[in-house]
């Protein structure tokens, strides 16, 4: 991770560092192909050097500014490869550990079939999946040695659905249990990941393609704007016309070079959840503060405002009345519309964790009650469940046979499928279940569900940031145009005065 983070552009140009990233990334460096990926570029420059009849020292400052790329994007190629076999790898294995552990229940039987999949050489899951299972064999764990063996293949490849199924496999062995119904959840999950990063792939081939095509309209367009000049005016040799040539190259050069980066992001780290700490800050908000309090300090706040405007008012001063006015306006709604936002983060967290939470309850429930459940799952839950997981426990402990402590379960966030599932757990407790995974499977297939359309709106949204890089190389070819003409007009002007 760390050599990931002090990699950039200028250390491509050592091609010993070249040569050992791509090694790092399981390929071979090809010296014939570097030297391809160089020529193919300067022959399609020349190109453009040729028809807008750029000087040598422009021609120089593009071939040294886009030798600074080319090593870059070198390392590109093969790093999407890389990410591409690494994703395969993985929901192989994925797919394969599931459906072992349904067949053996036993993680080490799991690990040796899933073994087979993959040939020594061929892939580092390999090598992490053989040591993990010598770890196990071994039974030298300081702490938890399912834990500590899976942490191998973690390490590796670091992902959030990989941590889930280590940490659904580790609760199953540990409980017991009917746990075929949560397998079958997490296979679906792993189905629906996979169909929504072919998805995402698809979308980013569609968006390089159409940027691609920007640019060589673009230069199509400056072309066609150079030929259509006449050559008396001497455009194409000006100064200013070279420069803005010349930045213009650069530009959509560098526009390509940024889509490239942009849109071959590793695909199994994508999606992943964000960290309790970075909802913190809105889990407090909407749990912990009262907003009709905080809506009438600041309506008293914005009171002062208001007669300070009024005695501006009276002055004539109507401008600075009129801002104060404005801004006491926006300190009364300023607490309403934070809340919203924050209820936004919060709602979409609880979301994500909600599903994995009550699978890991499905498992419990197959040896323990509700109560006692609720009271070992409350430590592993998640960060943002665990302290209304807390204050469920008391209001039962307090309450013991009332439907109002599991009503009140989240109750700020308003979520039906939370409702609709404590009210299933509530007739647990009360009236017992005959069937665990018949109840609670559907609300967990709800939440994946819910999750996955989240996560596809989500991606829709990161797209969309990136897609205005399409119309960046129409307003370099504009900015282009408009500089010819211009000197069109300067020369034209130049001209008639020498006329007159």
């Amino acid at each position: 991770m760390k050599r990931e983070k002090t990699s950039g552009i200028l250390r491509y140009l050592n091609p010993g560092c070249l040569r050992r990233e791509i090694q790092r990334f399981g390929y071979n460096f090809s010296p014939r192909r570097y030297v391809e990926c160089f020529l193919g570029l300067y022959g399609c420059l020349a190109c453009l050097f040729y028809v807008f009849k750029l000087k040598l020292p422009f021609i120089l400052a593009i071939c040294g500014s886009t030798a600074c790329f080319v090593p870059s994007m070198f390392a590109m190629v093969y790093r999407s490869r890389y990410e591409a076999r690494r994703f395969e790898d993985i929901t192989a294995y994925m797919e394969q550990m599931l459906y072992s552990f349904k067949r053996h229940a036993k993680i080490l039987n799991s690990l040796e079939d899933t073994l087979v999949l993959f040939e020594k050489g061929e892939s580092r899951l390999y090598d992490a999946v053989l040591e993990a299972i010598t770890f196990i064999q071994n039974g030298t764990a300081e702490n938890n040695l399912y834990r500590e063996a899976f942490s191998i293949i973690e390490k590796e490849y670091g992902c959030p659905k990989l941590f889930k199924i280590h940490d659904f496999l580790i609760e199953a062995e540990a409980v017991g249990g009917d746990f075929t119904t949560s397998a079958d959840i997490l296979l679906k999950e792993r189905r629906l990941w996979i169909d929504r990063v072919y998805d995402l792939q698809r979308e980013k081939k569609n968006i390089k393609v159409k940027i691609t095509i920007g640019i060589m309209l673009s230069f199509l367009v400056c072309a066609m704007t150079v030929y259509m000049l006449p050559k008396e005016f001497g455009i194409t040799k000006h100064l200013v016309s070279q420069i803005v040539t010349m930045v213009t190259v650069l530009l959509n050069l560098l526009i390509w070079y940024a889509a490239q980066v942009k849109l071959s992001a590793g695909l199994i780290k994508e999606d992943g959840m964000r960290k309790f700490e970075e909802v913190k800050r809105q889990y407090n908000y909407v749990m912990h503060r009262d907003l009709h309090k905080e809506t009438k300090k600041m309506c008293l706040l914005a009171i002062l405002f208001v007669i300070f405007a009024a005695l501006l008012g009276k002055q004539g001063n109507l401008t600075a009345a009129g801002l104060l006015l404005l801004f006491s306006v926006l300190l009364c709604t300023q607490p309403r519309r934070q809340y919203k936002v924050s209820m936004k983060y919060v709602v979409r967290e609880v979301e994500k964790t909600f599903p994995d939470w009550l699978m890991s309850m499905s498992l419990r429930l197959q040896t323990d009650n509700v109560h006692v459940s609720l009271s070992k799952s409350a430590a592993y839950a998640p960060e943002i469940l665990q302290e209304e997981l807390a204050l469920l426990l008391e209001r039962i402990e307090e309450a013991p046979g009332s439907v109002r402590p599991y009503l009140s379960f989240m109750e700020k966030v308003k979520l039906p499928d939370v409702t609709s599932a404590m009210k299933v757990l509530y007739s647990m407790a009360e009236f017992g279940a005959t069937d665990i995974n018949g109840q609670i499977g559907p609300l967990v297939e709800r939440g994946l569900s819910m999750t996955d359309r989240a996560e596809r709106l989500k991606a829709e949204d990161r797209l969309a940031g990136i897609s205005f890089l399409v119309l960046l190389p129409m307003v370099t070819g504009v900015v282009k145009m408009l500089a010819d003409l211009g000197l069109v007009m300067a020369y034209i002007l130049s001209a008639v005065t020498n006329i007159a």
